[in-house]
């Protein structure tokens, strides 16, 4: 089965903290066993409001779907999600392989 990535897209709250928070959470997600990464992403466009894009990686579905639930349990993830304003989308995803009639 191919890699999964939970994607989420985010309006987070104005904080000085944020990064450090944000780092502390990365080190200790990806500590868990069947976490492969966690990147984030940011919005370039200054005249609108800065979005925040966190990708996390899986070696498959069923670990996805079992280290998940973990992230709301954990201290330092707890921090990061207390400095999230709006979660605008949040859903797995995986490689697109088109259906294509030969």
């Amino acid at each position: 089965m191919s890699k999964i990535s939970e994607i989420f897209v985010l309006k987070m709250k104005d904080t000085d903290q944020l990064d450090a928070i944000r780092e502390t959470a990365r080190k200790d997600f990806v500590s868990i066993e069947g976490v492969s990464s966690w990147e984030t992403l940011v919005s370039t466009d200054t005249s609108r409001p800065t979005l925040y894009t966190e990708i996390f990686t899986f070696p498959d579905h069923a670990t996805a779907k079992k280290v998940t639930p973990m992230f709301a349990e954990r201290p330092a993830t707890q921090a990061f999600l207390g400095q999230i304003d709006e979660i605008i989308v949040g859903q797995f995803f995986t490689t697109h392989t088109p259906k294509v009639e030969e």
